[in-house]
């Protein structure tokens, strides 16, 4: 029996001397075979335009221009829902983007598609309008439609997260010191394009919608964040300042724990708004909130199942990713249910990293089962009549909250860590007169989410040609 790992090929097929068996897969010759009845299966070559018009790889950066500037700078792990994500990393100033601008020709409605990396290779997301300047890193493709192709950007886009594609890129991917590449192998993946010119505009017209919910998504994020009514800028004393040492909490000596900026900051939104602020410690003492952390499950586990395990990557702007980059079995998740697992309107918050540490999301019922790892604090809302999950959520993201984060995390050997503190963060009473408002805003930023979600996993099947039967064993072609 022919299987993924045992099969022969003649030396006439083999391709530029690769003697790499996946690259060769029998599985998916046969997928192919069975979807040309109803797809036309072009290369991706074929849709660009020519050379490093159609597809070029972006520009590399020195290290010490990450943080002089609002202009984003997009990484790997900057690609999420097919959109670029609002919190990414790394931002360069305007002299910067000048100076490389020439070499990173991005324009609205390019595609950016992941080249360098491992679980990540192969994702893909959009260039709006509103997201230019920016520049690309040289870990990312862009990829640019030709005008004659017949094949509407957001088509491309769709095309290319089906697992049909997603099989190609894995199997084309090598290994290249401690990342992985695809080189510009991509340019011979077979892209799935219904023949039915109905499906094709269905599926145009619900990636529009979706990138217009997005938009929806900042525009009420934004609304949040505007609530806290927080005083003007900081200004700038919170490393030069006197304290006395009977003030010091656990023998901290970190000025920036102490920012006397930011504790004015709290001390002014407490008179504007009439209402005091409290813990995360005091509304999990009072039973509010039940506050606990994740599992490890160990490397073993990953991958041997399609159960999500959620890890700090995989928390994004308010939710959960929709496509992990770990999975394991259900015996695994049976043996931590109970600590690792999540339940409906759960909130997460990294508590470990660097640049994701207050990073929060919402968990909602399509995220559901999964696991999540000890990097992560799990708030579970013990009592709704006091404080709503949404309402929580809100609060995390109000601006002096994530400013108390940012001045909590302590460098812990390679990464920060936020430990214990998170239970000395304040946020607003659950009776302040304010929250009306945030809670509003987070449910239709939610509601929006959990559109996306929808729309983007049907966008997706539209595209998607059946697998073939499975003659290996192996469970069933997965996004990863």
């Amino acid at each position: 029996m022919q299987t993924h790992l045992d099969f022969t090929i003649g030396r006439r097929e083999l391709v530029d001397r690769i003697l790499i068996p996946k690259f060769y897969d029998p599985a998916f010759h046969e997928a192919a075979r069975l979807a040309r009845a109803k797809f036309e299966l072009p290369r991706l070559e074929e849709l660009l335009l020519p050379g490093r018009q159609g597809s070029a790889l972006n520009v590399w950066l020195p290290r010490e221009l990450y943080g002089t500037g609002e202009i984003p700078f997009i990484r790997t792990s900057d690609l999420f829902h097919w959109r670029i994500r609002p919190d990414f990393k790394k931002g360069v100033s305007q002299a910067a983007y000048e100076q490389y601008r020439r070499r990173c020709d991005v324009a609205a409605d390019d595609i950016l598609f992941v080249a360098h990396g491992s679980y990540l290779i192969g994702d893909v997301a959009i260039v709006r309008a509103e997201d230019v300047p920016l520049l690309v890193s040289d870990h990312v493709f862009r990829l640019r439609v030709r005008p004659d192709a017949g094949v509407h950007p957001y088509l491309l886009l769709a095309a290319l997260s089906t697992r049909f594609v997603r099989r190609q890129v894995r199997a084309r991917q090598f290994s290249a010191e401690i990342i992985d590449k695809i080189g510009e192998r991509h340019l011979g993946i077979q892209v799935p394009i219904p023949s039915d010119a109905s499906v094709r505009a269905k599926v145009v017209e619900s990636v529009r919608r979706i990138l217009e919910l997005h938009a929806e998504v900042r525009t009420n994020i934004t609304l949040v964040s505007e609530t806290s009514r927080s005083p003007g800028p900081r200004a700038g004393s919170q490393y030069g300042f006197r304290r006395r040492r009977s003030t010091l909490v656990n023998r901290v000596l970190i000025p920036r724990y102490y920012d006397p900026d930011l504790e004015a900051a709290i001390a002014a939104a407490e008179s504007l708004d009439g209402q005091s602020w409290v813990t995360i410690g005091a509304l999990a003492d009072d039973g509010v909130l039940n506050v606990s952390t994740g599992v490890e499950v160990g490397k073993m586990a990953y991958g041997t199942g399609r159960i999500p395990f959620i890890r700090t990557s995989d928390v994004v702007d308010w939710e959960l990713y929709r496509d992990p980059t770990q999975g394991v079995s259900e015996g695994i998740h049976a043996k931590y249910t109970g600590k690792g697992s999540l339940q409906v309107d759960d909130v997460v918050l990294v508590r470990d990293g660097t640049y994701l540490v207050g990073s929060s999301a919402l968990v909602l019922d399509e995220d559901l089962p999964a696991l999540f790892c000890g990097g992560i604090c799990r708030l579970r809302v013990a009592k709704r009549d006091v404080l709503s999950p949404h309402v929580l959520l809100g609060l995390l993201n109000l601006p002096l909250v994530r400013r108390q984060l940012r001045c909590k995390q302590f460098t812990r050997d390679v990464i920060d860590t936020l430990g214990h503190r998170l239970l000395e963060v304040r946020v607003p009473a659950p009776e302040s007169r304010t929250l009306s408002e945030v809670q509003e805003a987070v449910e239709r930023v939610m509601r929006c989410k959990g559109e996306i979600k929808r729309r983007m996993v049907e966008s997706i099947e539209l595209m998607e040609p059946a697998p073939p039967p499975s003659t290996s064993g192996r469970p069933g072609w997965s996004m990863r």
